[in-house]
């Protein structure tokens, strides 16, 4: 959903101006990974100016509409004043709330700096205290040297406006999220799932002269209300644990903006002076750990707009035009470097549109995942049900990497196992204790049974089914899906029994050691 004045600069749409979702739009309905299809429907809360959105004036309280057919809402504001005329109504905010805790809705919000983005969002659940949105929470001005100006400067050594829209990223800082030991003594450590790659971790973002401010809130108690919907806990607290949202990437304003009037290297062309800082560009609020809706923010919407992805429009720029053959009317796509930054930060956007789905929706993904890569080319020739499970949960961790990262499948089969909470590290500062660890299994070794004995199951129906000649019912392939995990998690049970009784001959050799002897003769040449 998207908002804005119409007939006014600021206004979102769907097609291709200066503020506009076209990229982004395209990405989803044409979704590279093939167990999940994006239905899009484009919202305006006015009018779109380019008559692209498919319903404009749109109201959550319309008699047509049913909030239940969703699961995700993203919310691009552009309008300011939490006040505005034209917010979302407190009939609307008991619709969205109810809809966020009951049918565990993912919503992304976003708005720019100041209070853009106010009228929209400043009011829904978790998300009004995750980002920066009225005057009361002091968001950062679009002008002056406390602005959040995320801009690196272009090719030709200069800060310019349209430096926003060629083939440089800026770098982000991410949080770090412990992972499971390979050695007791080695730190080990992945990115939110979100910024999580394929390749690795998503540490660019499009720069920008004058973006928001996620932050993470402080009154964990708080409680909201709209309408009937009223006393609900912002973050509700189950079985003793009150899960909170976290800033998961830091942004940075560079040191050397000036008050140089241009013609300089190193000048700023401008905005003039900007002070260095670091500030929140994207939280996240696992609210599944709550039984509730997860929720993404980010610092502005140019990290997700055309002009910052694909370039400055061809019709005409009104605020830094180009020529349409200048650079910066092509954006990362102009260059191959831009080209590779690009396709990471689609990787976010993706990531995004995946973690946000409710429960149900993360276990159809990955169980169409793994059917994937059973009947695809090459593991469907290669892969036989009889090799070991630990072997075929690492094919297939390989093969659902090449499309989702390691992280997507940690988070799709930790919910299933949520017993090694209990042992998994929490804290991705300290080395682990090795008296705790040196004979302890990994997370991995248990994630590539339980991954192995789906594939298992999967390749024995796929085979079965083959020679039927018969098609696959979902049923079948879920029935599969979990006597495959349950096959897993026995089987690792059971070897880890075995590799228990094999290891005591290393603690007879420990203890043997122990007992030898050393002195200081040892080390002296007493013959001579």
């Amino acid at each position: 959903m998207a908002d804005g004045t119409n007939g006014g600069f600021v206004n979102v749409t769907y097609g291709r101006l200066y503020f506009s979702l076209s990229a982004l739009c395209d990405l989803l309905e044409h979704s590279p990974d093939w167990w999940v299809r994006y239905d899009l429907t484009k919202m305006h809360r006015q009018t779109d100016p380019l008559g692209a959105a498919d319903r404009n004036n749109f109201r959550f309280t319309d008699a047509d509409f049913n909030i239940d057919d969703y699961d995700q809402i993203w919310f691009f504001g552009a309008r300011q004043n939490v006040n505005d005329s034209q917010r979302l109504s407190d009939a609307e905010l008991a619709i969205v709330a109810r809809w966020m805790d009951e049918k565990r809705g993912g919503v992304f919000a976003v708005g720019d700096h100041a209070d853009l983005g106010a009228s929209l969002c400043g009011r829904i659940p978790r998300v009004s205290t995750m980002r920066k949105w009225s005057p009361a929470q002091s968001p950062p001005n679009a002008t002056g040297p406390n602005r959040h100006d995320t801009l690196i400067k272009g090719h030709d050594n200069f800060y310019n406006f349209n430096d926003e829209s060629d083939d440089i990223p800026m770098k982000v800082r991410v949080r770090r999220y412990p992972l499971w030991p390979t050695s007791a003594f080695q730190r080990r450590w992945a990115p939110h799932p979100v910024l999580c790659g394929k390749k690795g971790v998503i540490d660019v973002l499009p720069d920008h002269p004058h973006e928001g401010e996620v932050i993470e809130p402080t009154n964990a108690t708080a409680t909201f209300g709209f309408g009937s919907y009223v006393n609900k806990p912002e973050y509700p607290e189950v079985n003793g644990h009150r899960e909170m949202p976290q800033i998961i990437a830091w942004a940075r304003v560079q040191g050397d903006h000036t008050n140089g009037l241009g013609g300089q290297p190193g000048t700023d062309r401008n905005k003039g002076a900007a002070n260095a800082k670091e500030f929140g560009a994207v939280g996240a609020y696992d609210g599944h750990e709550a039984n509730v809706g997860r929720v993404v923010v980010d610092s502005t919407w140019h990290h997700w707009m055309d002009v910052n992805l694909i370039g400055r429009p061809r019709t005409g720029d009104p605020i830094d035009p180009v020529p349409d053959d200048d650079p910066k009317a092509f954006g990362f796509e102009y260059t191959p470097q831009g080209r590779e930054a690009y396709g990471r930060i689609k990787e976010y956007f993706l990531n995004v549109a995946k973690w946000l789905a409710a429960p149900a929706k993360q276990n159809c993904m990955f169980k169409r995942a793994t059917w994937g890569i059973v009947i695809r080319y090459p593991l469907a020739e290669q892969l036989n049900p009889k090799l070991p499970l630990w072997e075929l949960g690492s094919y297939a961790r390989d093969a659902i990497g090449r499309r989702a990262s390691l992280c997507t499948l940690y988070s799709w089969i930790l919910p299933h196992f949520p017993e090694w909470r209990q042992v998994l590290p929490k804290d991705v500062r300290l080395v682990p204790d090795p008296t705790q660890e040196l004979v302890t299994p990994s997370w991995e070794a248990f994630e590539a049974y339980v991954l192995g004995g789906a594939t298992r199951k999967m390749l024995e129906f796929a085979y079965t089914l083959g020679e039927k000649g018969g098609e696959a019912d979902e049923r079948q392939v879920a029935d599969a899906m979990a006597e495959g995990m349950k096959l897993g998690a026995e089987s690792f049970s059971k070897d880890l029994q075995k590799s228990q009784e094999a290891s005591r001959q290393y603690f007879d050799i420990a203890a043997r050691g122990a007992g030898v002897r050393v002195t200081a003769a040892t080390f002296l040449d007493e013959h001579r």
